[in-house]
């Protein structure tokens, strides 16, 4: 799993203190209490309402061992607290210790963390050049990306910045299926149907894809595939090479996509150099060794290879007393099965094979860099031998994914074990309408929403709010706003749910300058743009008689919220939810725009600079925190 997530930044410095601060008093209080370090820090939260800025409960904790109340104890300890730097102030209430910070001190640290370090505020060491792999979004090259595909790219994308943010080197992968029983029948559809493409190519050959999958019940077509399959994996034959041909246009057209959206990845790696290079041969030969592996002769699973789940269950205790027995991982055909190829592709990942590939170029990328692809011809490079490795893959494959995670428990790669993470997604749906590559799903009854589809129509919804729009000011550039606010619109609405849960895309709601938005959040960084322009402001540490004119009203909670964007992209970091990003940047937001309504900036008097600086701090979190998603800010809205 990834480090700890602890790192110094403004709210952790506060919490820091005021732990220290509850560690003297009850040492004075109750001498011998055996409380730790640990359980300080666990017991310290946000408070609602005005009672503090920083509860502690440890009071309650402390209770079962002392045989006294909470309340009789958090008055004992409060006693014997001094203020330190940071906290001002230390009250108890209910059995909780509360505490108020400085609004001066901490503002001024909060302010000069921002400033200090600009663009890389929020930022961490905690990987320390960890190396970790992130793969998605891992489409077969046959089809349109669909809105599905989609979100498993934005997560991909998004932890993958996350990761980076917080220092560890990160290799964005996508794993290409191109010989696969899906690229059989796309191929049968090329040479027996049409090979004259008439509109972008994945888009052309997805629906090639549906149509051969309405004929597959003619006599002989299946058969026909079947046989093509076979010799697909022949690097030398014919269907070989013409698979290769179309896969890599497709890919293309795929990556055009993902360029769209702003993502992008470093390698790609073939199942067909997988093949090549015996990778999965080399993977069962260590689990037979190993004893993993059993080939019953009769019943069910006869002239199978399988991984009997009684012998796994004890790793996954989902899977304890699962109906099937086992997992079937070569099947009676010889045909390897999904779990099969994820078991050797992630024992290459981690290095345990002895096993590299070669690269070429594959494309050069809107970002300036390359994105590379298995290949025979190629050169070597330093892909793959991490230490953690991400599969953004859907819910549906859960079951699929502990099988192989428990395979390495009993090959005795623990640490491999814990350090392969599956980062599952939910379903998306758009209102109106679900959606099925394999049958030409529809968007109410009309059409198939690809990922090229929700963009399009989102900038075409985009461009006409916009254009009506009495926010938007720079009436020169609508083009370009409305590119941008549909970007922000798709991703936010996608990433601001947990994972795990479904998405059902709303025009009205994705697409909001009132709030829960990207639209909302990145008018709200150009407002603050607009002020700092109005307000002549140059970036500077405010001084200390500016300083004086912080409150504890509307300025402090900016600067509050301000101060734990650190640990709020840690968080997110080490539990890889996006959502934590997303929530923060909308609180963050609302809170700026009460303190613009409610208090005066430019025209505030002796407060006017240091209301600019907070303002400038709230504009930098505000970029910070949406380039984590994926989303660009606009200087003018």
């Amino acid at each position: 799993m990834l480090s700890d997530c602890v790192h110094p930044s403004p709210s952790a410095n506060a919490s820091d203190e005021f732990s220290g601060m509850l560690a003297a008093g009850i040492d004075a209080a109750f001498p011998g209490s055996a409380i730790t370090k640990s359980d300080l820090s666990l017991s310290i939260s946000v408070p609602k309402g005005e009672i503090g800025d920083l509860s502690s409960s440890i009071c309650f904790k402390l209770s079962k061992t002392f045989k006294k109340s909470p309340r009789e104890i958090a008055a004992q300890i409060a006693a014997k607290i001094r203020k330190g730097k940071l906290v001002l102030e230390i009250s108890e209430l209910n059995g909780y210790i509360n505490a108020k910070l400085d609004p001066i001190h901490y503002s001024k640290l909060v302010l000069d963390s921002v400033v200090e370090n600009g663009d890389d505020y929020g930022g961490s060491e905690i990987g320390s050049g960890q190396k970790v792999i992130v793969e998605f979004p891992s489409t077969n090259p046959n089809k349109a990306w669909h809105v599905g595909h989609l979100k498993n790219a934005l997560l991909g994308d998004c932890v993958s910045n996350l990761l980076s943010f917080c220092s560890y080197e990160v290799e964005r992968e996508d794993y290409i299926d191109d010989i696969g029983l899906q690229m059989a029948q796309s191929l049968w559809g090329w040479m027996h149907l049409s090979d004259k493409p008439d509109k972008k190519f994945d888009q052309w050959m997805g629906e090639q894809y549906v149509k051969v999958n309405t004929m597959l019940e003619k006599p002989g077509i299946k058969e026909e595939i079947n046989a093509m399959l076979k010799r697909m994996e022949d690097s030398e034959s014919k269907e070989a090479r013409l698979i290769k041909e179309i896969s890599e246009k497709c890919m293309i057209a795929q990556n055009q996509t993902a360029f769209s959206y702003g993502i992008y990845h470093d390698v790609m790696i073939k199942e067909s150099e997988i093949v090549r290079v015996k990778l999965l041969e080399k993977a069962l030969e260590l689990a037979d060794k190993k004893g993993i592996l059993e080939r019953p002769k009769e019943g069910k699973y006869a002239n199978s290879t399988v991984v009997k789940l009684e012998k796994v269950a004890e790793f996954a205790k989902e899977l304890s007393g699962n109906e099937e027995g086992a997992k079937v991982i070569v099947r009676s055909s010889g045909a390897a099965t999904y779990a099969a190829k994820d078991f050797a592709f992630h024992m290459w990942k981690f290095g345990l094979l002895g096993t590299n590939f070669k690269y070429e170029k594959f494309l050069d990328q809107p970002n300036g860099k390359p994105v590379y692809v298995t290949s025979i011809n190629g050169v070597e490079k330093k892909f793959g031998g991490v230490r953690v490795a991400i599969n953004v893959i859907g819910s549906a494959q859960k079951y699929e994914q502990l099988v192989v995670k428990s395979m390495f428990y009993l090959l005795g790669h623990k640490e491999v074990a814990d350090n392969l993470i599956h980062l599952s997604y939910g379903e998306v749906r758009l209102e109106g309408g679900v959606l099925s590559t394999r049958k030409g799903g529809a968007i109410g009854s009309a059409r198939n929403y690809t990922a090229d589809d929700l963009l399009r129509e989102a900038k075409a919804s985009a461009l006409e709010i916009v254009s009506k729009s009495e926010k938007i000011t720079d009436k020169g550039a609508l083009d370009q706003i409305a590119s941008a606010v549909a970007l922000a619109a798709i991703k936010f609405e996608f990433l601001k749910v947990s994972p795990e849960n479904n998405v059902v895309f709303s025009w009205e709601k994705a697409l909001n300058f009132e709030g829960d938005s990207g639209p909302y959040c990145i008018y709200t960084y150009a407002r603050a743009t607009r002020v700092l322009e109005k307000g002549g402001y140059k970036p500077a540490v405010p001084s200390a008689g500016h300083l004086l004119q912080i409150t504890r009203g509307s300025d402090f909670e900016v600067i509050k919220l301000i101060g734990s964007f650190p640990e709020i992209a840690q968080k997110a970091c080490s539990e890889y939810r996006p959502n934590v990003v997303t929530d923060y940047v909308l609180r963050l937001s609302y809170a700026f725009s009460r303190f613009y309504e409610s208090m005066p900036i430019i025209k505030g008097g002796e407060a006017m600079q240091v209301r600019l600086a907070i303002t400038e701090a709230t504009r930098q979190t505000i970029r910070n925190a949406l380039r984590l998603v994926g989303i660009e800010t606009l200087e003018r809205m």
